[in-house]
């Protein structure tokens, strides 16, 4: 499988690019672009984009150093996962969100004041100026964009972000613990519920939610899959309580009959993938609504680097809670998690629901404005 991973990166370095007379980003995008009068002094920008990298060098850093320390073999040295999140967690996000996105504000409004910006053209930068540029241009020219664009909305949008797929990535490192020592399943069982059956489910929930984007609405669907991922967890939490509903609603289904007709198939191998399946299916449904939610916030010119972020930020609360989360398990047990993982799964939901009504109130204004737009450009 590595080597054809390897194989097809190495193919995408041939594959064709766009066309070179074609300008996706605007005149950002041109060796002069961010040297055109009316832009921010190279000065300012890389004040800037120093600041950025030293917030996000230090996060990276800071959680590198705890990873490296919690593998340590003696159990006395390993720093206290619980104490690290609660500590540096606020700060880790504070650092790479926050901040970055301040800055992102002062800079919007610099511009917008015109303050600090170049009377003329400055000309050819140097090789330092056009490195620096360049870095630039792909790292916080992108976010000020956005912060431009979405103004205090980008609140809102950050903590929908941060939170919309909190219920699996927290919990997600635990799943095979659970079915192997807790459930004390069989790697054979485990394999074909989660692997063979599970893949199945989420793809069916692609569609699904795809099916429903049509339907519904982009704004209905995401709602509906926070609501779903987060009532998942009280499956889970069946399971660890023995599983006696779960294993009703599999015979009464019928799904019982059909795993037990198989080699190998027990009822308690059916509850299990039909959790595992009713799990898989939400998790496929919110997938397909927080992809499509990602890409219309977006901008067309900046694209790659801003979904880039953004998706990425969807894991960085449940990556920095999983410690504090194994401690919990440990001193509480499975049920206890499952319940507070569906109950954080809720501020999601609160979470769209008000992007929802945010959206709504941007569309109704857009159609008040819409008479006003076509009046100005028949004029």
């Amino acid at each position: 499988m590595g080597g054809l991973l390897l194989l097809v990166g190495f193919a995408g370095l041939f594959a064709p690019d766009n066309a070179s007379d074609v300008n996706i980003g605007g005149e950002e995008n041109n060796l002069l672009g961010l040297r055109k009068a009316g832009e921010l002094e190279p000065r300012i920008r890389n004040y800037a984009l120093l600041a950025v990298a030293v917030l996000w060098g230090w996060a990276l850093l800071r959680v590198g150093v705890f990873m490296v320390e919690s593998l340590s073999s003696d159990p006395e040295n390993r720093p206290d996962s619980t104490a690290f999140i609660a500590t540096y967690g606020p700060l880790v996000i504070i650092a790479t969100v926050v901040i970055p996105a301040l800055i992102a504000g002062w800079l919007v409004r610099l511009k917008g004041q015109g303050k600090y910006v170049l009377a003329e053209d400055a000309g050819v930068p140097s090789a330092g100026g056009q490195l620096s540029e360049h870095l630039y241009r792909a790292l916080v020219l992108p976010l000020v964009e956005f912060v431009g664009r979405m103004g205090w909305a980008l609140v809102l949008i950050l903590s929908l972000v941060l939170t919309y797929r909190i219920t699996d990535s927290i919990w997600g490192t635990f799943a095979y613990p659970f079915y192997l020592g807790e459930l004390e399943y069989s790697y054979d069982e485990v394999a074909v519920a989660s692997k063979f059956f599970g893949v199945g489910a989420v793809i069916l929930g692609l569609a699904v939610g795809g099916f429903l984007l049509t339907v519904l609405g982009r704004m209905a669907t995401l709602t509906l899959g926070a609501l779903l991922a987060a009532l998942t967890n009280l499956l889970y939490a069946d399971l660890a309580l023995g599983g006696a509903r779960m294993q009703v609603v599999a015979d009464l289904t019928g799904f019982t009959w059909i795993v037990t007709q198989f080699p190998g198939g027990t009822e308690r191998l059916a509850r299990l993938m039909i959790t595992i399946g009713g799990e898989n299916l939400a998790v496929g449904i919110a997938g397909a609504a927080f992809v499509a939610y990602l890409s219309s916030i977006v901008s067309k010119g900046y694209s790659a680097v801003q979904y880039a972020l953004l998706s990425s930020l969807t894991m960085l609360v449940g990556t920095l809670g999983r410690g504090a989360l194994g401690q919990m398990i440990e001193e509480r047990g499975y049920y206890a998690v499952f319940i507070f993982t569906m109950a954080i799964g809720f501020v999601a939901v609160v979470l769209c629901a008000l992007e929802w009504i945010r959206v709504a109130r941007l569309g109704r204004k857009s159609g008040m404005l819409a008479p006003e737009a076509s009046s100005a450009i028949l004029d």
